[in-house]
């Protein structure tokens, strides 16, 4: 049987057609509740009242449930933990219609990331299952390559300048940046002694 991974944010409508549709041994409830200035009280309140309405559907079904907090905005972040939760399971449908869009983002990232363990991923409508295509993400990439990636998003950067803010040696460094070019992931520019590197 399967775990299914689901978003949840205001509502619950998206969670039983596929739980009936492909059956399920548990079901792993997504949200997020920052407290940042724009929401609302009443909207903390909302996602409570669908985490209940979905845990009382799951007992109701006799699965097993769980629910995992993550910070909405926090991006990066949520994809490795996500990607966590999908190792741990035998095969996974990912769930992505209810929540905030960066979370149901995360979550998408998340299961490109772990190809193989995503059974489906599943996006419901008017109570239609819309399956999208499973792409395999084209790069295995290291945690220390997605820092790199995450660091000269903020700003193109020297060699040195990298091995300085990641305390490598400038060979590890080099090794690094050179995998990534391969990938046509960064781009790097000679100028004088110089050796830029920024994101492709």
């Amino acid at each position: 049987m399967k775990t299914h991974i689901i978003n949840i944010g205001f509502h619950i409508e998206h969670i039983y057609k596929p739980i009936a549709e492909y059956g399920a041994k548990k079901a792993i409830l997504v949200y997020s509740k920052d407290n940042e200035d724009y929401i609302k009280e009443d909207d903390l309140k909302k996602v409570d009242e669908s985490l209940k309405k979905a845990e009382e559907l799951c007992s109701m079904l006799g699965i097993e449930c769980e629910k995992v907090r993550i910070s909405g905005i926090e991006f990066e972040k949520n994809v490795e933990i996500l990607r966590d939760i999908i190792k741990k399971e035998d095969e996974v449908i990912v769930n992505i219609t209810g929540g905030r869009k960066i979370t149901s983002l995360a979550l998408l990232y998340a299961s490109l990331y772990e190809f193989d363990k995503v059974f489906k991923i599943v996006y419901v409508h008017k109570k239609r299952i819309i399956e999208l295509p499973k792409i395999a993400h084209p790069f295995k990439l290291t945690n220390f390559e997605r820092k790199i990636l995450a660091s000269l998003n903020e700003r193109e950067k020297t060699i040195s300048e990298l091995a300085e803010e990641f305390n490598v040696s400038l060979p590890a460094i080099i090794k690094y940046v050179n995998s990534l070019e391969k990938k046509n992931l960064i781009k790097t520019e000679k100028i004088g002694r110089k050796r830029i590197v920024k994101l492709n």
